[in-house]
């Protein structure tokens, strides 16, 4: 793994791709710009982003935007800040949503928050207890609806995918 520290400039830039994205919550993007010491983690498939220990957006190689972790999604989500639109799924798209599968729209319980298409989106369990993974929605929220079929959220990330490891790898090795 390769590591550097991001210069103020560097973290300008990424803040500003962060706010155009109206989904986004404040939040997140206040973590990134009063960080003490923002890192940039980077290995043969993806970039991330560490602010002060935290692993809190992720793009894989070769791609331009930066997109919020499982991990920060979590995280904050336990803390009471929802910082993408979410939407809950039924117990049968759990299985295949955390082997990759993109979220089909007949899988999608209830929409918490609306989103548009391109937007980038958490899925959460059916108990509504954490995230299982960050999509990016293909479809307007509006466009969820019973007896509506086809996919609904591209999956970029999972639990226990191998960014998700590299997420848990980076908070340990940063926390000590």
């Amino acid at each position: 793994m390769k590591v550097q520290y991001l210069s103020k400039k560097s973290i300008k830039e990424i803040a500003r791709g962060l706010e155009a994205k109206q989904e986004i919550d404040r939040v997140l993007i206040d973590l990134l710009r009063n960080a003490d010491a923002v890192k940039l983690i980077s290995n043969d498939k993806y970039e991330v982003v560490v602010a002060d220990g935290l692993p809190i957006l992720f793009r894989r190689r070769g791609q331009e935007d930066f997109a919020p972790t499982l991990f920060i999604v979590n995280h904050m989500y336990t803390k009471g800040t929802k910082l993408l639109p979410m939407v809950v799924v039924d117990e049968g798209a759990v299985g295949p949503l955390t082997r990759g599968a993109d979220v089909m729209i007949p899988g999608i319980r209830k929409v918490l928050k609306p989103f548009a298409s391109g937007s980038f989106v958490a899925v959460l369990e059916p108990g509504e207890r954490y995230a299982i993974i960050v999509g990016q929605a293909l479809v307007d929220s509006s466009a969820i609806a019973p007896g509506v079929k086809g996919k609904g959220i591209k999956n970029l990330t999972w639990l226990n995918d191998d960014l998700w490891s590299l997420c848990i790898e980076i908070a340990r090795t940063e926390s000590k």
